[in-house]
Parts: structure tokens; sequence; C-alpha cells
């Protein structure tokens, strides 16, 4: 009988001892897993969205004649002389969109739900008489890739419409070629002048400048010449404006039309 009990009292004992060590394990292994355990996913750092800086400095040239007219986009009431045109057909619903916010004008994409199109699309001033005169605009550019200036735009119906476009892409799109000067005769293109390399380099503010004086047609970015050419049949008058693609992401501002 008392080894019955002793044996009894051993047993419990290390029972005990064996529970106690459990209780021990379990309740440092989750500090342990805590301290090293590291996450599964860890995000790249990346850098902070960058601030759109003050506009660039118009040529001196420009600085020194008198506009036909100038917007600097410091009021929405200044898109009240502005016509908003597609230059293909669309459904009302796919209208590209533009406003003016924080001082400067920006192609939203289309329609209310903002859904970015590639659809060529114009925000046209001016008169209609406009002949000889040089049309300015800054830009900055976030993710859209091209940007442009059209003059002597004639026409109401913009599928048969009339006009000198200059365009031209950023550096880092594949496409080819990143500068073109054309002629746009009863909607249909004739390129003038074809540049594959370079464009434009996005998020940086650029000034973009087209020119028609007589058949010349010259477009400079930033005070440089980088395409011209003469039109032997030019197209005699009509408005200026700005153009770009409806994908939204794009800034314009200082917008200027001066004479020769």
């Amino acid at each position: 009988m008392k080894r019955y009990r002793t044996s009894t009292i051993v047993s419990l004992v290390v029972g005990l001892l064996t529970i106690g060590g459990i209780a021990v394990a379990l309740w440092q292994a989750p500090r342990g897993v805590a301290q090293d355990q590291q996450p599964i996913l860890q995000y790249p750092d990346y850098p902070p969205t960058p601030t759109v800086g003050p506009n660039p400095t118009a040529p001196a040239l420009l600085q020194s004649r008198a506009p036909l007219t100038a917007a600097a986009f410091d009021d929405a009431a200044d898109l009240s002389d502005w016509e908003i045109i597609d230059l293909e057909f669309v459904l009302p619903e796919s209208r590209s969109v533009w406003s003016v916010r924080d001082g400067r004008l920006a192609q939203d994409a289309t329609a209310a739900a903002g859904n970015p199109s590639i659809q060529e699309t114009v925000a046209l001033t001016g008169d209609a008489g406009w002949t000889n005169y040089t049309v300015k605009a800054s830009f900055y550019d976030f993710f859209n890739g091209t940007a442009g200036l059209v003059a002597r735009y004639s026409g109401t119906d913009p599928t048969i419409a009339s006009f000198y476009r200059f365009r031209i892409l950023k550096s880092t799109f594949e496409d080819t070629p990143k500068r073109v000067l054309e002629k746009v005769e009863g909607g249909v293109a004739t390129t003038l002048v074809a540049i594959d390399e370079p464009g434009f380099t996005e998020r940086e503010w650029h000034t973009l400048t087209l020119s028609v004086n007589g058949g010349v047609i010259t477009a400079t970015l930033d005070g440089q010449v980088v395409a011209q050419a003469e039109d032997p049949a030019p197209l005699r008058a009509g408005r200026a404006g700005i153009y770009t693609r409806a994908i939204g992401g794009i800034l314009f501002d200082d917008f200027a039309v001066v004479q020769p």
C-alpha cells in the first residue's frame, strides 16, 4: 500500500512538471514568433507624387508682341471663350472633357465617368478670320503622352474640318514618329514633316509654339525649332487651339496668339 502511494505521488509530480513545461513553452512561443516574424509581402518605398512646379518663361520674342488673345486660366470662366471639339464622331457620353482647375487648363478624359480614350480632341478659340500668327501654350504631362497645337482651323463639322497641326509624343513612347507637322484638309491629314526622335520629357513644363506665315509653318519646343515646312497651297485663315488625346493627365497654361 505504501509503495502504491509513493508511485502515485511521483506520477503526479512528473505530470505537473510536464504540464508546467508545456505551458511555459506555449507562453514563450508566440512572443518569439512575433519578434522574429517578417511580413510576407513588403512594398517598395515609392517616391512621392511630383509637385507641379512654376510655369516656364515664354520666349522673349513672344513676350514683346501684343497678343490677339491670351488665357492664363485663372478662372473657370476663361473656358467660356473656348469650344471643345472631338476630331472624330463620338457619342455624347464619350465626348472629351476639359476643365480649369488650380489655374491651369486640364484635359480630363471623357464624359462624367472620366473614362480615358485615345480619341483626338482640341480646345479652340479665336477668330475665323485670323491669317498669320503664332499660337503658344505651356504644357505639363503626367501620363497622357501627347501634346500639340492647331492653327487656321476652319469648318463646322470636325470630321471634315481643315487646319494645321503639330503634335509631339513623349520620349518614352515606343511609337514613332515623335514629331509630326501636318495639314488636315477636309478631314484628311497629309504629313508635311515627320521626325522619329526625340519627343518631350514627361513631368516637366514645356513651351510649344506653332507659327503660320503665308505657306510657311514652323513648330518650336522650348524655343528650339523642331519642325518646319512650306505648303504650296496653304490654308488661308482660321482659329487657333490646343490639341491632345482624351486620355487625361495633361495640363496646359499661358496660352497666347500673337501676330508675326
